[in-house]
């Protein structure tokens, strides 16, 4: 059963980086980056909390490994379609 969900999440995935392209890449990376933004000011408000402040910092690392994911993505969604990594007009 995981397998198919994981299978269809993929499908899922493809479809959307081929229908939509790099802005579907910007999109997951500026979403990361608010998220990030988020967990930074909950991170100020924790005080003496030993364990929010653990979770906060493990999903910060998450959140800044995504982030290099989706960057890493666009980069390479960007060659594939012939232009260079600082161009994210539309494709020409």
């Amino acid at each position: 059963m995981i397998r198919e969900f994981l299978d269809g999440v993929h499908r899922l995935d493809i479809f959307l980086q081929t229908r939509i392209g790099r802005p579907y890449h910007a999109l997951l990376g500026v979403g990361l980056v608010v998220e990030l933004i988020k967990q930074l000011r909950e991170f100020d408000e924790l005080g003496e909390s030993a364990g929010g402040m653990v979770r906060t910092v493990l999903a910060l690392l998450l959140f800044a490994v995504l982030l290099i994911h989706q960057l890493g993505e666009l980069r390479e969604h960007a060659e594939r379609r012939g232009g260079s990594a600082r161009d994210f007009g539309p494709p020409k």
